[in-house]
């Protein structure tokens, strides 16, 4: 595991949020078995914590063209969890989905009505599986807005996340977890960014702190 922040895991925080990418992973993959009706593989997730600010250059630098989709937290936490890929995975995963070619989209839009659709209930089965397991281990109540999605240079949407979350968090999870079916993967870097107050009540909720 590499650690770019100045806060590190100790071997317990290490152990509880792999545990939670273990279990977020796999309700991922059950819950996508049975919408494509076909086996989805999990591999070995991993898991860090990262500074919020250096994140652009940790998933490619600002100027690579990507598609951020996600959800607000609010409930018990504040925050958000965002998927980041590329253009044509996400492209990949809605003909996964919608068993047919991606569709040209309405002018202004990046996908069809349909296509983003299918992409936003992608990112809802994956951000809310993780969410699950973490509301599971911590007791807490996670409550996600209806999904979003946008294609932009990743400094772009990092920006709008930085302008929303950066005064009030420090700290990004960073879950790398590939889903495989087939010859296709699935999102695998999915962030998870709580406020300083929500990330403190993380850890005192799994007996971290």
């Amino acid at each position: 595991m590499v650690h770019n922040s100045e806060e590190t895991f100790d071997a317990m925080k290490e152990d509880v949020f792999r545990e939670i990418a273990n279990i977020g992973a796999g309700h991922a993959s059950t819950a996508l078995s049975m919408m494509l009706e076909c086996p989805v593989e999990q591999a070995v997730p991993v898991v860090e914590l990262v500074r919020l600010g250096d994140m652009t250059d940790l998933l490619g630098g600002a100027e690579r063209i990507v598609v951020g989709a996600g959800m607000c937290l609010s409930g018990d936490v504040n925050g958000y969890i965002i998927a980041i890929m590329e253009p044509e995975q996400a492209k990949h995963i809605i003909e996964l989905i919608r068993n047919q070619p991606v569709e040209a989209p309405p002018e202004g839009m990046v996908f069809s009505p349909m296509d983003e659709s299918a992409l936003n209930e992608t990112v809802n089965i994956m951000g809310g599986s993780y969410l699950t397991a973490l509301s599971q281990m911590t007791g807490l109540e996670l409550i996600p807005s209806t999904p979003f999605a946008a294609l932009d240079m990743l400094g772009s949407i990092m920006g709008v996340v930085l302008a929303e979350a950066g005064q009030d968090s420090d700290y990004v999870l960073y879950f790398k977890s590939a889903l495989i079916s087939g010859s296709a993967g699935f999102m695998g870097d999915l962030l998870l960014i709580p406020d300083k107050k929500t990330y403190t009540t993380f850890l005192k909720s799994l007996g971290c702190e």
